[in-house]
């Protein structure tokens, strides 16, 4: 759902391993004294809490439906690591909550500079810093983030492959009609 109002923090979330890149978060937002949340839990749990100063909050694991209310009244869901996909940036959008990511892998396909989110520059604490202080001058048209999002839900996602099978069953038909079979 979209909320009506936005809320005063930033929003992370995840498996907290070190490739996911929390670490680099962590260092911005120290600097920036931004409020940011994030969800999750892993083995990197104890390192950040370490670094972390009282603008930044560990919720651990939390539910599906606690996530959907963060995602709904953050300013921005915060995405710094490469995956092949990550889901956690199309729920931010289907929230109507743009995304600051990092612009490699899955989000280049998802995420959409300018309308749905900005992307950083490098994989560095002080390109997440610069990006989240620029992010603040922009407006975000929240309807047109969830629309967005929803090119990447589970029912567009069954008729893509539904036409993407009859396209290529009649591709086949159309091959088969035209095979020659030696007759004996």
């Amino acid at each position: 759902k979209i909320a009506d109002q936005v809320g005063d923090y930033f929003l992370a979330g995840g498996r907290l391993v070190p490739y996911k890149k929390f670490d680099l978060l962590v260092k911005a937002f120290n600097r920036l004294g931004y409020k940011l949340k994030i969800f999750g839990t892993g083995p990197e749990m104890k390192k950040l809490k370490k670094m972390a100063k009282s603008n930044i909050e560990f919720l651990g694991f939390i539910s599906d439906n606690e996530k959907a209310e963060l995602m709904s009244h953050t300013r921005a869901f915060l995405h710094p690591q490469i995956e092949d996909l990550g889901i956690t940036p199309i729920e931010s959008m289907a929230s109507g909550r743009p995304v600051i990511a990092y612009p490699v892998g899955g989000v280049t396909e998802t995420v959409i500079h300018g309308e749905t989110g900005v992307f950083f520059k490098e994989q560095t604490w002080e390109s997440i810093f610069d990006t989240v202080i620029h992010f603040n001058y922009q407006d975000w048209d929240s309807v047109k983030i969830r629309e967005h999002a929803k090119k990447f839900g589970v029912d567009n996602f069954k008729e893509d492959i539904r036409k993407y099978v009859e396209d290529k069953y009649e591709e086949f038909k159309k091959g088969w009609n035209q095979c020659e079979l030696p007759i004996k």
